[in-house]
């Protein structure tokens, strides 16, 4: 399960204290800023949906219902009487609501279109996340942009500003956090994952060469995996998901380097016997000699006890990835589940 690309906005908020300033600069700045409230709990409300709710139809109308606020709030902004001809502070409280706009518009329909896709390979996976960041760090600089003007209007103005962290910023940064930390283990995981797809992909079109270069490569990826997560922190104490992407990641190991080899063996002996079975019935009964008969005989025994072999190893990896798979999958969601705050 991934978060919308969208979990960072105006996590803090300010209240304001009027100092020796007019009263109608105080008023402008309350007014002016008043949209952030609501764009807030609406952005909320669509993270929520993403990372509990398994109704896409319902978290895309959340969605829906956060390009309203914002269209409404760019109305409201527009309409705020102007103090004392004063535009930069206005012009960031904008140039914040249009990215935000332009991101849930444009940067998100480009990135639903790249995650149709993402999982095709590591490098479309790792490049999706990536869009994702870049649009959560657009939006960041807006906002960061904006807290530098707010603080300059009231300035200007004798306001005094306290700033405090709302409820609602508190959990937006916490479901970012989450978000970030999943996407860090995600992408271990997700490389062997894909890179036992193409082994698996080879295996069944039984060839061999290919079998053997992608079973290096998940025994690679996978030690390095391990690696990787070893230097990896458990999220708040919990170490559910580290452990769910080690236990997958221990799976693909063994069965690129003691499960895969059984299936490699088996099928270059099997590719030796039908060349043998061809020539044994090329030959005729009569010239047959016993020791062709008997050493026929011996390499179909050898055949059926590596088939019965490879079945059951077959079995036990169908087994182990199924159960691999599922463990990370319910990881993943209980870890959403238990560190985004509902």
């Amino acid at each position: 399960m991934n978060l919308p690309i969208l979990v960072l906005i105006l996590s803090a908020c300010s209240g304001a204290i009027q100092a020796e300033s007019p009263k109608e600069a105080l008023a402008y700045m309350t007014e002016i800023s008043a949209p952030s409230a609501r764009i807030s709990a609406d952005m909320w409300e669509y993270i929520k949906s993403a990372a509990h709710s398994k109704n896409p139809a319902q978290t895309e109308a959340r969605r829906g219902q956060l390009i309203f606020s914002v269209e409404q709030s760019i109305l409201q902004v527009n309409q705020v009487k102007a103090y004392k001809d004063e535009q930069r502070f206005r012009g960031a409280i904008l140039k914040f609501l249009n990215t935000m706009y332009s991101i849930l518009k444009q940067d998100y329909a480009k990135i639903v279109d790249m995650e149709e896709v993402a999982e095709q390979s590591y490098d479309m996976m790792e490049a999706y996340l990536l869009a994702r960041k870049k649009a959560n760090e657009k939006l960041k600089q807006a906002a960061d942009d904006l807290r530098e003007e707010e603080k300059r209007f009231a300035a200007d103005n004798k306001i005094t500003l306290i700033e405090h962290e709302s409820e609602i910023g508190r959990n937006l940064k916490k479901a970012g956090e989450v978000m970030d930390y999943h996407n860090q283990i995600y992408l271990i995981f997700f490389r062997s994952y894909k890179q036992e797809w193409y082994m698996v992909e080879a295996a069944q079109k039984k060839d061999v060469n290919k079998i053997e270069q992608n079973r290096l490569t998940l025994a690679k990826y996978a030690e390095e995996g391990l690696s990787a997560l070893s230097a990896i922190q458990p999220y708040n104490g919990d170490t559910s998901l580290r452990d769910s992407c080690r236990t997958a990641l221990l799976f693909y190991k063994k069965e690129a380097l003691s499960q895969t080899p059984v299936l490699t063996e088996f099928l270059m002996k099997n590719e030796q016997f039908a060349e043998m079975k061809k020539a044994f019935e090329l030959k005729p009964a009569q010239d047959r000699t016993q020791a062709d008969v008997d050493a026929f005989n011996n390499r179909v025994r050898e055949i059926n006890t590596l088939a019965q072999n490879q079945n059951a190893v077959n079995q036990a990896a169908n087994q182990e990835r199924s159960a691999a798979i599922d463990s990370w999958n319910r990881a993943s969601e209980s870890f959403f589940g238990r560190h985004v705050p509902k």
